[in-house]
């Protein structure tokens, strides 16, 4: 059985909802929250917690691009060589 991928940033809440345990009011919270850009922050919203976090993360869910916060990369440039 293949794992559908849901990117939690843009997800309906029809889609959200179809979650374990998340349901139309979780997933009503995680609309009007979002961008999300780090689990912990999903973890603390009111009737989450770190289970429920790691078990929608186990059935696909994600954080996609809207998700990625750019500041946390270090581009570096290489000296071509001689």
């Amino acid at each position: 059985m293949t794992t559908k991928r849901l990117d939690i940033n843009t997800a309906s809440i029809e889609e959200l909802a179809e979650l374990p345990e998340i349901g139309a009011k979780r997933a009503r919270t995680l609309v009007r929250r979002r961008p999300f850009h780090d689990w912990i922050e999903i973890d603390s919203l009111p009737g989450f917690n770190a289970g429920l976090v790691e078990e929608i993360q186990e059935e696909g869910a994600y954080l996609g691009a809207q998700g990625v916060r750019t500041d946390q990369f270090t581009w570096e440039l290489e000296e071509e060589p001689r």
